[in-house]
């Protein structure tokens, strides 16, 4: 991931800082536990209290670095034009051709159009987004998809939208007491309104992989994120630029174009 500190430092710090938490937290736990051993109940939490905040600073550090680098993936340009108003509808061709216009290899998500008995489907398709990690004892796995599918009458200069959520998680462990493993899959249907799934993680040198829309890479670290609203945002601006609008339009139905 790209940021505005030099890559080399950012990661010396990122390496040096989990090390120093690491260390100064363990020591901090088992001073907790012999406190508490010693009857110094209130001292062994204060102990305890400033592990936590500490591993809690470090991981949201990691957090802010991962959403530093996905806010600068690539939006789409929505065409300019004149704006159309409900009564005055642009043609269903037009509006398709405007929607898959704005297509590119830098987007994370793909616009694509077929005919259908009703008139015309928009599909928008969120390119592959899953990331591989791999630990000292612990591997696992995260992926995310999204689709939303926008149904366009040409009689009504009406659209309906659906869409269709995933996410796959897998870990696997190794400790002590044994091997564990364990995986989670869900798919939702129905409509979100500024939802966002996202994930980030830390690793070895050249144990965390991410396959996302900027290809697949190796790296210490990575994090991979849908959030459905940078693709909606610009799809139905274009649909309402041309004066097409849903069946009920209202201030609830337009929470779930965000």
């Amino acid at each position: 991931m790209s940021g505005a500190q030099d890559p080399s430092s950012d990661k010396q710090f990122a390496v040096a800082s989990r090390r120093i938490v690491f260390v100064v937290g363990s020591i901090l736990f088992v001073g907790a536990i012999l406190l508490f051993l010693n009857g110094q109940v209130a001292l062994g939490i204060v102990l305890l209290v400033v592990a936590a905040a500490a591993v809690v600073w470090r991981g949201i550090w990691t957090v802010r670095r991962g959403q530093r680098a996905l806010a600068e993936v690539e939006r789409a340009e929505v065409p300019d034009g004149a704006v159309r108003a409900p009564g005055a509808p642009a043609p269903v061709e037009d509006v398709v051709a405007q929607l898959v216009g704005m297509n590119s290899d830098g987007l994370p998500y793909q616009i694509d159009a077929e005919r259908t008995p009703k008139g015309v489907r928009v599909t928008v398709q969120w390119k592959h987004e899953e990331m591989r990690w791999q630990t000292l004892f612990v591997r696992g796995s995260q992926a995310f998809a999204w689709r939303m599918e926008v149904d366009l009458d040409p009689a009504t200069a009406h659209y309906k939208f659906v869409e269709h959520s995933g996410k796959a998680s897998v870990r696997a462990a190794a400790g002590p007491m044994g091997a564990t493993a364990y995986g989670n899959w869900t798919w939702q249907k129905g409509k979100t309104a500024g939802g966002t799934s996202a994930s980030f993680v830390e690793g070895a040198d050249g144990q965390v992989r991410v396959v996302g829309q900027t290809g697949d890479r190796t790296s210490w670290e990575g994090a991979v994120m849908i959030k459905p609203a940078d693709a909606k945002v610009p799809v139905f601006t274009v649909l309402r630029n041309n004066g097409w609008r849903p069946p009920r339009d209202w201030s609830g139905a337009r929470m779930f174009e965000k």
